[in-house]
């Protein structure tokens, strides 16, 4: 059974392409980490699942939930899964927590609004899923303002609101960019196990591979715009690689870390053939002709000559 299902989704603004040819699916319960670099069509690709796409923005192809086509939904629709259905935690929750209004509005209003709960009952469940989420002493929260607040409590206060509406989908937008180290695992074991006593399915955006590879049933890379490999187990992609072997190992004699060269482009900068192929090891002749597709679940032409 499939939840969520994108089918060649392509996205341009002003002209530019920013996502080209997507096709992701997710199942109930399950989580899907979305990993590459600043710039790859991660956020574009979630945002067009809830319509929040920049003014302007043109969108092909198809998005369905619980197989329904939800691609171009507008008013009460369009509402409606974002109230129920599918939530979105934000990068950085001070850009997009109201700075006038206490904390205590902004967790109960969605909940009075689209539940049908009281302002007492709302408060009261407000102040037990701050106790979830590791907040301690709900009730002066309440009370505060976001800038009272700390980027760590602030996050954990953003998957408050998202788990009050009890959604079936979280797309969680690098949820742990701006945090410390310490809290960025906490934050991440919180949506773990929020994930997993609810059965919510996740989409996880991050630049972070090792924090998706241990948070995330299976992985998709983007790159320039499209995705270039899906995998559970062992990488074939040699961006992915690539990416695995710029991280540092806490246990290995340290050594100079290896850098992928030259720069991340856009899907509107590349090339005819292999987006990839100027900063690729391993481009031929070959990878230059056509963009590869994604085949087998990696969109690489010598990826059986490379294994």
């Amino acid at each position: 059974m499939t939840l969520l299902s994108i089918t060649d989704l392509n996205l341009s603004l002003g002209g530019k392409t920013l996502v080209e040819e997507v096709s992701l699916t997710i199942a109930p319960g399950e989580t899907l980490g979305l990993v590459g670099e600043s710039g790859s069509g991660k956020s574009m690709t979630a945002r067009a699942v809830i319509g929040l796409t920049p003014p302007g923005a043109r969108l092909r192809g198809s998005i369905q939930f619980g197989g329904e086509e939800i691609l171009g939904l507008r008013g009460k629709a369009l509402r409606a899964l974002r109230a129920r259905k599918v939530a979105m935690i934000f990068q950085d929750p001070r850009a997009h927590i109201n700075p006038v209004r206490g904390i205590g509005d902004f967790l109960t209003e969605a909940m009075i609004a689209n539940l049908g709960m009281t302002a007492r009952a709302a408060a009261a469940r407000a102040v037990q899923l701050m106790k979830e989420v590791g907040i301690a002493d709900g009730e002066r929260r309440m009370r505060q303002y976001p800038h009272e607040l700390s980027g760590g409590l602030l996050q954990r206060v953003m998957i408050a609101s998202v788990l009050a509406v009890e959604p079936e989908l979280i797309l969680a937008d690098e949820p742990t960019t701006a945090l410390d180290v310490t809290t960025q695992s906490e934050v991440m074991a919180i949506l773990d196990e929020a994930r997993r006593e609810r059965g919510t399915a996740m989409l996880l955006i991050t630049h972070d591979l090792e924090l998706a590879a241990a948070t995330c049933d299976r992985l998709a890379v983007m790159y320039a715009g499209r995705i270039v490999e899906r995998y559970t187990d062992t990488p074939r992609h040699p961006y992915t690689i690539g990416l695995l072997r710029s991280r540092p190992e806490l246990f290995d004699r340290p050594e100079r870390l290896h850098v992928i060269p030259g720069r991340p482009v856009a899907a509107f900068e590349a090339d005819e053939g292999c987006a990839f192929a100027p900063r690729c090891p391993h481009s031929g002749p070959v990878c230059l002709g056509a963009r590869p597709p994604l085949a087998d679940d990696v969109a690489c032409v010598r990826v059986e000559e490379l294994a």
